[in-house]
């Protein structure tokens, strides 16, 4: 009994001594985040303001004689060329009354030739005392009034033959021509009657849009405290438009008007520029962006806009010192660029922003950096 007893003392010692070794604690290591430092340079800044387009011209085609619709030359919906031929009105009841007014004018000529020989012979008469000097007077002021009578019938005769013109309606400006509410053997031209159709000049493209009163005084502050005047439209600055499905601003243009004082009512001048639209990207009616440039930021610190994070004090980004310590900075944003937004308060340019892994990083607490791959910078 005693023997059994050592054996399972000594079975059972190695046991104890595994059970009583001491477990030692590692910490994990500071969580992995990527950090860069703002991006210097000069930035423009801009102005964004909502605009509407309209064609750069509309012109309403109307008939100038009223007659029956006897052909529709054009294509609606497709451009057309100035001078071309679009509507024909029955030219039969113009070619009559030309005509008519041509043989009043020859009627008119024979009249004053006989007047000017009855005139002549009695004036020789009364040289001759063979007729009173009433009777050549006379007959000197019925050819006069003869000669006045041909001028009347020319002058018809050259209404007639321009109302025959009006006849073939021709586009007065290039551009894409309207749907027409007539068709062949509508009577057109009468009164209370209609446009034909309109056209629109699109090779350009006017841009309507309204800039705030304050906006205003900033961009002439923006000019070395120069005001800003429509009245010197080479010193106006350039814009750009974009519509609602483009990213940037691609579509250049220049200010060509704004009204002369600020509507009272809505604090605001109404602007118009115009934009080349050689391609027809653009149409007429469209919401758009106007993108104006204000000031020029010398040295702005631009960091990526993954950098940003809000709460209920404000926007704020998260730097990392160099003891690899998390801060908390609040900052203050300008103007947006194409590869991030700018800082105006809160950073320095030589601090590491946190622009990855925010999630893990905590103010106070220690993170391992590591730099972002590089990027180029590309304004805005």
């Amino acid at each position: 009994m005693i023997h059994a007893r050592l054996v399972l003392v000594c079975l059972s010692s190695p046991l104890l001594t595994v059970g009583c070794k001491k477990q030692e604690f590692r910490a994990p290591p500071p969580p992995p985040v990527v950090v860069e430092v703002p991006a210097v340079r000069d930035v423009q800044d801009y102005v964004v303001l909502t605009g509407t387009t309209e064609p750069f011209e509309t012109v309403e085609v109307r008939a100038r004689v009223e007659g029956t619709l006897l052909e529709i030359a054009h294509q609606e919906g497709l451009p057309v060329q100035a001078g071309a031929l679009m509507f024909r009105i029955d030219p039969a009841p113009f070619e009559a009354a030309r005509d008519a007014a041509a043989a009043q004018v020859a009627s008119a000529r024979a009249q004053a030739e006989l007047a000017d020989v009855t005139a002549t012979k009695l004036e020789q008469a009364y040289a001759e005392r063979a007729v009173s000097e009433l009777q050549a007077l006379e007959a000197r002021a019925r050819h006069k009034v003869a000669v006045q009578d041909v001028e009347v019938a020319e002058k018809n005769l050259a209404i007639r033959a321009l109302d025959l013109t009006y006849t073939e309606v021709h586009a007065p400006i290039a551009g894409r021509v309207e749907k027409s509410d007539y068709f062949v053997g509508s009577l057109v031209g009468g009164l209370g009657s209609g446009a034909l159709t309109r056209i629109h000049d699109e090779a350009k493209i006017r841009v309507w849009f309204t800039v705030p009163d304050r906006v205003l005084l900033e961009l002439g502050k923006a000019r070395e405290g120069q005001e800003l005047r429509f009245t010197d439209l080479d010193a106006l600055p350039e814009v750009a438009v974009a519509r609602e499905i483009d990213a940037g601003f691609p579509f250049p243009g220049r200010i060509d008007y704004g009204d002369p004082e600020v509507d009272v009512e809505t604090g605001t001048v109404r602007v118009r520029a115009v934009v080349d639209n050689a391609a027809g990207k653009l149409l007429g009616g469209l919401f758009v962006r106007v993108r104006v440039p204000r000031a020029k930021i010398a040295g702005a610190l631009v960091v990526p806009e993954a950098a940003l994070a809000s709460d209920q004090q404000g926007r704020f980004v998260y730097v990392v010192d160099a003891q690899d310590v998390v801060q908390r900075r609040a900052v203050e944003l300008g103007p947006r660029t194409d590869d991030g937004v700018v800082i105006t308060k809160g950073i320095a340019a030589t601090d590491r922003v946190v622009v990855a892994g925010q999630l893990s990083a905590r103010p106070g607490a220690k993170v391992t950096p590591r730099p972002s791959e590089p990027r180029t910078a590309r304004g805005n």
